[in-house]
């Protein structure tokens, strides 16, 4: 199975953000309908279709909502286009919600947005989410929900990471924490300490060692690879899983350490595919 979110990421001013956004859907697009065997995902058939014919399904997702600017009805216009997942909001504050560097709850806008979401069929993504919006988000989001590049705070204190209870919160309504090799490095002793970016020197084995740890709390059924490849900015990762291709590195290190086959399909995929199930329409 080969199933790709695919994020949109926008910054600037409102104006700037819209020609952001419409500028990566059209690449998108364009890889869509002139490369072989890539298919855009619309619909829970397009999902079955790009399985069982073996194609690279791409989903669009919004990185953060803020090429709407002020405007929830362009959410319509985004959800036309083809988008099927979404942040609120990156790390600064927008219209709809904050991010993890504020202690601000969701906006009224926010939370009709969440509804907008769940109406239209959009999967509610809460990484990049403060806490008070991400307990916002559970409180009222009637589907669902995912992750999709976050790690376990226990392990390494950082504000991009979970805690328990937002872990087992999130598992609770049928989600997906997705794991990435970013903010992932485990101090030995003192994991509880507060880190910053600067901390983050990870290692292959630190990443296992997060996606073990969901396991451990949730179970296989709520943990996925969420590897975050930003190769396009010149970020070449974590050793040893620095492309698509080192995948295979992560698979063969589970089944080293015992983990059986059947739920490391579900880690590499299975999980999504479910959620997605779920809410496309």
């Amino acid at each position: 199975v080969k199933i790709a979110v695919v994020n949109v990421f926008t910054k600037g001013k409102k104006e700037e953000t819209m020609e952001q956004a419409m500028f990566q859907v059209e690449r998108i697009f364009d890889a869509a309908n002139n490369v072989k065997d890539v298919v855009l995902i619309k619909s829970k058939q397009d999902l079955k279709d790009a399985v069982e014919n073996k194609k690279l399904g791409l989903i669009l997702s919004l990185e953060g909502f803020e090429p709407l600017g002020n405007n929830l009805n362009f959410l319509n216009l985004y959800y036309h286009l083809g988008v099927r997942a979404g942040m609120l909001t990156w790390n600064w504050a927008n219209a709809f919600a904050s991010g993890t560097d504020t202690d601000e709850p969701l906006s009224m806008m926010g939370v009709e947005a969440l509804e907008k979401m769940n109406e239209l069929g959009i999967v509610v993504d809460v990484s990049h989410l403060n806490e008070k919006g991400f307990w916002d988000v559970i409180s009222k989001s009637q589907k669902p929900i995912i992750a999709s590049h976050s790690n376990a705070r226990a392990l390494f204190n950082h504000p991009r990471n979970l805690s328990d209870e937002q872990i087992i919160a999130i598992a609770n309504t049928g989600g997906v924490i997705g794991t990435t090799p970013y903010f992932t490095k485990v101090d030995q002793d003192d994991p509880s300490k507060v880190r910053t970016d600067d901390d983050a020197t990870e290692t292959i084995e630190d990443y296992i060692q997060h996606i073990e740890y969901i396991v451990n709390l949730v179970g296989y059924d709520h943990v996925a690879f969420g590897f975050d490849f930003n190769i396009y900015l010149g970020d070449f990762g974590v050793k040893g899983i620095e492309d698509t291709e080192k995948i295979k590195n992560v698979i063969s290190l589970l089944l080293e350490r015992g983990h059986k086959i059947e739920d490391i399909e579900k880690i590499a995929g299975l999980n999504l595919l479910r959620v997605f199930n779920q809410i496309l329409k």
